[in-house]
């Protein structure tokens, strides 16, 4: 295996990629700002970015807005992302190298509450985002991927929690909702996992095939305890075997990590076989994807 970076994909390669989910801190728990961020993108020398912030939560699950934008933030958020996209595109047929900028955003399946979650991706394609990230972080009340609540993991059975990750993993994948299904091996995050995760493996990419969601390959666990991409290999070699397609995403929340590892992902996206990287500009079944070869 090839070594784990320290740092983004160099600038001689970046323009093979595009970055397909990065956030600021109008989510609240990223480091930068919003038009830091999209000064970041545009000077990222990447092919393309999707901007992807975490839409509304219910605010009995994040009263203060520290993991999801504000409902109101919602409109400005888009109408910004669209003036820049604009802006971008200008720049480059002036000649000058600006990434395409495609509007998106990062919902959460709730098991408790998926007609919710359903209407919170209704909410957002009606104002105006054209890509959403589909994500399970929290497992009944519990964000399982939150450093601040591993007593619960250590008083769980892995297993277990591997299940109920999975099963409603694949409630979120069939729903039909998310246009790319996000960090798909979360719960590994700091080094939980199963004797054998491989069943889970199984169900998840044939839930994913026959679904025809994306999958984005995210570069984020190598900076977690985990180091190790989302998928983890087996894992991507599954779902490559049964022709699921993949985005790229660095899960950035901080300029530096733009583009994060991209060389190193490309590595392991060509051992399991893939040579072709997708990115969505719309609901992925009413939309074209635009391909990158690796």
């Amino acid at each position: 295996m090839s070594t784990i970076p320290s740092s983004p994909s160099s600038p001689a390669t970046a323009a093979r990629y595009a970055d397909c989910h990065i956030h600021s801190n109008m989510s609240g728990h990223a480091q930068n700002s919003f038009d830091e961020m999209l000064a970041g993108i545009a000077q990222s020398g990447l092919a393309a970015a999707i901007f992807t912030e975490h839409l509304p939560l219910p605010l009995a699950i994040d009263p203060h807005q520290e993991v999801s934008m504000h409902a109101d933030d919602l409109e400005p958020y888009v109408e910004t992302l669209r003036t820049k996209a604009e802006e971008f595109d200008h720049t480059c047929k002036r000649g000058e190298a600006r990434p395409q900028l495609i509007i998106g955003g990062e919902a959460d399946w709730l098991n408790r509450d998926p007609q919710w979650s359903a209407a919170s991706v209704k909410a957002a394609r009606a104002a105006g985002v054209d890509v959403v990230l589909g994500s399970v972080h929290m497992l009944d009340d519990w964000f399982h991927d939150d450093p601040s609540r591993l007593d619960v993991w250590e008083s769980s059975d892995v297993d277990e929690v591997w299940e109920f990750y999975f099963t409603e993993w694949i409630k979120a994948v069939r729903s039909g909702l998310y246009d790319v299904m996000a960090h798909p091996d979360l719960p590994k995050k700091f080094g939980y996992l199963p004797a054998d995760p491989r069943p889970y493996y199984v169900a998840a990419a044939e839930a994913a095939a026959a679904a025809g969601v994306l999958c984005e390959v995210s570069t984020g666990g190598l900076r977690k305890p985990c180091r190790e991409l989302y998928p983890a290999q087996d894992f991507l070699e599954l779902l490559a075997s049964q022709g699921v397609r993949f985005t790229l995403g660095s899960d950035a929340h901080s300029v530096a990590e733009i583009g994060y590892g991209f060389d190193y992902a490309a590595l392991q996206l060509r051992a399991a076989g893939v040579d072709v990287l997708h990115i969505p500009t719309g609901p992925i079944h009413t939309s074209p994807t635009i391909t990158l070869p690796l």
